[in-house]
């Protein structure tokens, strides 16, 4: 049974957060209850707008409230990725003593198999070799660590890109984002508030 003193500290967290932002950021309040709502039903959200509209540092700012100090807030990873991003950057090193007990595995603390909350910007950049560990990792919520399938703690996955994905390859993974929010510039009335 859950403790309703605990839902109603968490909802009034939630609301807190939900000020905070809305405060901080002019124009982006459904942007705000998205990125909750994705949190609270452990889905995926993309948000797809141009260059300089807040994606990036409104997601990185609720990372910073709901991420905690001394294991009080969600375990959060924040990453740019580019087509150049390597496995390893994302997912770990490989053990070494994995390879010497012949099991090809990383070590995965503190990276995106570690954590709840993940933030990925540019989330289409990413190349072939790691879009086949995301699927996996947000559709099942699994990671494939050499001999094991671990599960992995994640709660929510927020993605940021300028564009839509184009590609084939990346439909499976735009698929994933159950959430979709289209962001656009703040308008003229709002760059005067601001």
């Amino acid at each position: 049974m859950t403790d309703p003193t605990a839902v109603n500290e968490s909802l009034g967290k939630m609301r807190a957060i939900e000020s905070e932002l809305g405060a901080l950021f002019v124009e982006r309040e459904e942007v705000v209850r998205a990125m909750l709502l994705a949190l609270l039903s452990r889905e995926h959200l993309a948000l797809i707008g141009p260059p300089a509209t807040a994606k990036s540092m409104i997601i990185t700012e609720l990372a910073k409230r709901v991420g905690g100090s001394a294991g009080n807030g969600l375990r959060c990873f924040v990453y740019l990725l580019t087509k150049f991003t390597t496995p390893e950057e994302l997912f770990g090193p490989v053990s070494i003593s994995g390879l010497k007990a012949d099991d090809y595995r990383r070590v995965t603390t503190g990276k995106l198999a570690d954590v709840e909350l993940a933030f990925l910007d540019k989330t289409f950049k990413a190349s072939s070799a790691i879009l086949n560990y995301l699927l996996r990792l947000m559709n099942e919520r699994e990671f494939e660590n050499g001999r094991h399938t671990a599960q992995v703690p994640l709660i929510s996955l927020f993605g940021a890109t300028n564009e839509l994905p184009q590609e084939a390859e990346l439909e499976a993974l735009f698929d994933r984002f159950l959430l979709r929010i289209t962001v656009g510039y703040v308008s003229e009335s709002g760059f005067t508030r601001l």
